[in-house]
């Protein structure tokens, strides 16, 4: 009798098991409580190459998308990742707080305050179409790239005019001269300059090497390039010469501060010097690593350093960045 019973359990029992799985399928919702996963504000695969600042707050592109953003000049920061998760090569910031990234493939993308992002894509050269640099220089938005795109949109950078001439050589950045001058570092020793708000451009050459960035301060300018070529002009740009070699490295960019003229560049290279016509001393502040920097971006409270390491340097001082991770 009761292994009859047990006969009939065990044919049963399946059946037990796959009703209680339909009645759970029909009337059980299952409910999900899910737990926060904080991402790291910074990866180890990160490489930023560009910043912006506005006021108190700054913001930060890099390889795979990547945007940090602070509101309080790098006291608390925040990390985003535009879409498509391309490289962003520079961003740029309106005196009313339009914000330019420019990337890879002749990307674009826009936003005004805390917006969604808007994207279009500029007509570029197939074999080459990155844009390099971007930049707000008199009321308008300047962006250039690779094959001598050159690009300009006006303060709401909907609508971008094409104004290269498409020749084959790269354009590394674009930054403002004196009394309106606009200024392009490009391959081989290449300096152009516009006196009429980019219609027409004249060409030097300054060596062979390229040269990636310049600045002035008053009527004095420097441009600083690979191998570690740099060149000063005392006349607005007018007339320049070679500076004395102070260093072999890559020069990626260059800054005034405070009187104080800072470049930098690969492999840990920094200098400094109060006289651009003098010595250029090496600068290692505590903390500085021996990677790429390839932007020095000056604010109010110091010269913010941009590449594999992020930091702010405030006379022998390098604070690294960030001092939190993302809020």
């Amino acid at each position: 009798m009761f292994s009859r019973l047990l006969e009939w359990v065990f044919r049963l029992a399946p059946w037990i098991v796959i009703g209680g799985l339909a009645f759970a399928a029909v009337f059980i919702k299952p409910s999900v409580n899910p737990v926060p996963l904080d991402q790291p504000l910074l990866e180890h695969r990160d490489a930023f190459f560009d910043g912006a600042a506005l006021g108190e707050r700054l913001w930060i592109v890099g390889q795979n998308g990547a945007l940090l953003s602070s509101k309080d000049a790098g006291g608390h920061w925040l990390r985003e990742e535009l879409p498509g998760r391309r490289n962003l090569q520079s961003i740029a910031v309106s005196d009313k707080g339009r914000q330019v990234v420019v990337g890879n493939e002749g990307r674009v993308w826009t936003r005004q305050d805390a917006e969604p992002w808007q994207s279009q894509q500029l007509l570029v050269s197939d074999l080459a179409g990155k844009l390099s640099s971007v930049s707000f220089i008199n009321g308008y938005f300047w962006a250039v790239g690779e094959m001598g795109a050159l690009f300009r949109s006006d303060a709401d950078a909907a609508k971008w005019q094409a104004m290269g001439s498409g020749d084959d050589v790269n354009f590394n950045s674009i930054r403002a001269g004196v009394d309106g001058d606009l200024w392009i570092t490009a391959e081989f020793g290449r300096l152009l300059r516009s006196r009429d708000d980019g219609r027409t451009w004249t060409t030097q050459e300054l060596g062979s090497e390229s040269l990636r960035a310049l600045v002035f301060d008053g009527r004095t300018g420097v441009a600083v390039g690979n191998q570690g070529q740099a060149f000063i002009t005392q006349d607005g740009g007018d007339s320049w010469k070679t500076l004395p070699s102070f260093t072999r490295e890559h020069l990626f960019d260059i800054s005034v501060h405070n009187g104080q003229w800072i470049t930098t560049g690969d492999r840990g290279a920094l200098f400094h010097t109060q006289d651009p016509t003098g010595t250029w001393r090496s600068w290692a502040p505590q903390g500085l690593d021996k990677s790429y920097h390839s932007r020095l971006l000056d604010t109010a409270d110091g010269v913010v350093l941009i590449g594999h390491q992020l930091g702010l340097l405030r006379q022998d001082d390098l604070q690294i960045w960030p001092r939190e991770q993302q809020q």
